[in-house]
């Protein structure tokens, strides 16, 4: 794949500003998917199960057969105030998107029922929750994160996850974009535990992520960013939070994920001209 910078000198980088509250029935920004519902009010997002620090048991050795080297394991999460809905023209909607272990999981739409796990490897799990528009887009709102640490077995010694030191969580992009959705690929962030604003505040951190290998880019301003007619190719991108020019050292304040651009749709052929009509008589 060429050079990132040579390939995207035309497209724009722009990043959608972020309001004072969240949005009620936003239209959405990308063409092709559902738009927005709701909020009815402040987002609350809870992990019912498992809960902190808890130890699920292995299950017992069946004769005959080699030992279990993971248990099922049962995610229950509620929702207030926002409405999770899969629009079945498109198969995109409103979700709960669950990292596991910073691995972004497929939406979960129906969270009246648990999200199962039928063998989870031995050892320390963290599990991130949060929601997000059909076009991957965060809620914003401090209520409508969380975040358990749990075992499986047995813990491994690997950090927990603290809600109160500065961590960053990918929400997109992920997969494959194909057709239509080639032209605008949307890159979003949680970010718990710093509020974002400018090196000038020495309380705040700055969001600084690098796309393959163009130079790296600083956000002061907590909001998506729009990457335009990326070129075709497996991408890859990593993220960070920084306090002016020292990154911070902490379990889960740098993140990576990747994607891949497919060819974007082919224009539909002109229609042939229609035969002409046989001549009288």
């Amino acid at each position: 794949m060429k050079p990132f910078a040579a390939l995207f000198a035309s497209a724009l980088l722009a990043t959608m500003p972020l309001a004072a509250q969240t949005p009620v029935d936003p239209k959405s920004p990308i063409p092709g998917y559902p738009d927005g519902r709701g909020p009815k009010g402040p987002v609350t997002v809870k992990i019912v199960s498992p809960t902190a620090d808890e130890v699920i048991p292995l299950p017992a050795a069946v004769e005959g057969q080699p030992a279990p080297k993971g248990a099922r394991v049962e995610v229950k999460v509620t929702v207030e105030n926002f409405e999770t809905f899969k629009d079945e023209a498109t198969g995109r909607g409103q979700h709960v998107q669950l990292v596991l272990d910073g691995r972004v999981l497929p939406d979960w739409f129906q969270t009246d029922k648990p999200w199962v796990f039928p063998a989870l490897p031995k050892g320390t799990h963290t599990l991130l929750a949060f929601v997000q528009r059909p076009w991957q887009e965060s809620i914003r709102e401090p209520g409508a994160f969380a975040a358990v640490t749990f075992h499986v077995g047995e813990k491994n010694g690997k950090p927990g996850f603290d809600i109160a030191q500065p961590a960053v969580t990918v929400g997109a992009p992920r997969g494959k974009f194909k057709g239509a959705d080639v032209a605008k690929i949307l890159f979003d962030v949680y970010v718990t535990g710093c509020k974002v604003g400018p090196a000038t505040d020495p309380e705040a951190c700055q969001i600084v992520y690098r796309l393959n290998q163009d130079p790296q880019q600083t956000l002061t301003v907590w909001a998506p960013v729009i990457w335009e007619n990326l070129p075709v190719g497996k991408h890859s991108y990593i993220v960070a939070l920084y306090r002016g020019e020292k990154r911070i050292e902490a379990p889960f304040a740098l993140a990576q994920g990747y994607f891949e651009v497919d060819a974007p749709a082919a224009p539909a052929a002109p229609a042939a001209p229609a035969a002409p009509a046989p001549p009288a008589g």
